[in-house]
């Protein structure tokens, strides 16, 4: 078991007020990962995650589980989504656009470990599920998103954005091919049109290099700020927009390195990014801030610090934190770590309070 150890300074000005490992197994094995949260207007949590029991199976399930105390408390999770054969999670997870109206992005691919590389997979297929009762039931139908000529995936933790037009923004990314030449950028759905999602606006890509996580926030000034993965040196980029997402300033590096990027603006207008430290020397979910709009960043330390053996291997990776502010000071987050000895994986919650 892994329990929850984090360690932010004073000079971020947020404090950790309380952590722990969330769905308690006492099986033998047991993998809890990729969490997605978001609360509705009465103040009820969802949270979804990924579940395999199964040690010898790659298949894995997406489950809802949700909480009327802040997250002290979370119902028995149930499946919403599995299918055999494939491993199934959340490929952005949870998209609140009202209460009527929540899309779950979930992504399913086939694991093939020979075929090397960061993204092991013969195939992977990118959709969505809806609910229109804030969460109580889903639709049936996998519908399927194809924005890229290869894989698609509708990648960002602080999706969706409200534009002043009255459109959605969407941070996205893809392949041209088999987990080559990744693209990053965003993507438009309308309301009007049924929410349906426009060609890509591309923010960075190179033919030699490849940029995903992708996380997108706006600013006390309007602006939009993303921080984006760069896969050949593991450091992160930025960029800004000044017109709703049309287009994007040329990137600059961030000079910390991390991928599985989530960014939340904080009361004092200063942003927060955390993201898997992609430093050896620094295993876990790092805590980096921002005071100028993302020209200039500060490490605060971690919520979830690894061993140095941390098992640091392709689909075996921590990450994918997530925020959302409970009320006007306090941020629940979620998390999950890297496999333990027996390759089990927990899902750990910490609550922040913002003193900024």
């Amino acid at each position: 078991m892994i329990e929850p150890n984090p360690n932010i300074d004073i000079s971020s000005g947020l404090e950790i007020l309380s952590s722990k490992r969330l769905f308690n197994e006492t099986k033998d094995f047991h993998q809890n990962k990729i969490p997605s949260l978001t609360r509705l207007e009465n103040g009820k949590l969802l949270l979804t995650y990924v579940i395999n029991n199964e040690e010898k199976s790659l298949e894995s399930s997406v489950v809802l589980s949700d909480s009327d105390d802040n997250g002290n408390n979370w119902s028995k999770p149930r499946v919403l989504y599995k299918q055999t054969g494939w491993s199934c999670l959340n490929m952005g997870g949870l998209v609140r656009f009202n209460d009527e109206f929540i899309r779950l992005m979930i992504g399913k691919i086939k694991i093939d470990f020979s075929l090397g590389g960061d993204e092991p997979f013969s195939e992977c297929v990118t959709g969505y599920i809806d609910s229109f009762d804030g969460g109580k039931s889903w639709s049936n139908e996998f519908n399927e998103i194809n924005l890229f000529p290869a894989w698609t995936e509708m990648y960002g933790q602080s999706n969706p954005h409200l534009l002043k037009d009255g459109r959605y923004l969407m941070a996205t990314m893809g392949t041209m091919g088999r987990d080559v030449q990744w693209h990053a950028g965003i993507s438009f759905c309308d309301p009007k049109d049924n929410y349906s999602l426009t060609e890509p606006v591309i923010i960075a890509n190179h033919p030699q290099r490849h940029y995903s996580d992708i996380d997108v926030v706006r600013l006390e000034d309007n602006r939009l700020l993303t921080v984006i993965r760069e896969h050949n040196l593991l450091k992160t980029v930025y960029s800004h927009s000044e017109d709703e997402g049309q287009t994007w300033t040329p990137i600059s590096y961030t000079g910390f390195c991390g991928s599985n990027i989530k960014l939340q603006k904080l009361n004092s207008g200063s942003v927060a990014c955390l993201y898997r430290d992609e430093n050896p020397n620094n295993r876990g979910v790092s805590l980096s801030i921002s005071k100028d709009g993302g020209g200039n960043w500060s490490y605060h330390g971690q919520v979830y610090s690894a061993p140095k053996d941390a098992k640091h291997l392709p689909y075996y990776k921590c990450g994918y934190p997530d925020l959302i502010y409970l009320n006007k000071t306090e941020i629940l987050g979620v998390l999950h770590t890297y496999p333990d000895e027996d390759y089990c994986m927990e899902i750990h919650q910490f609550l922040i309070r913002d003193r900024t």
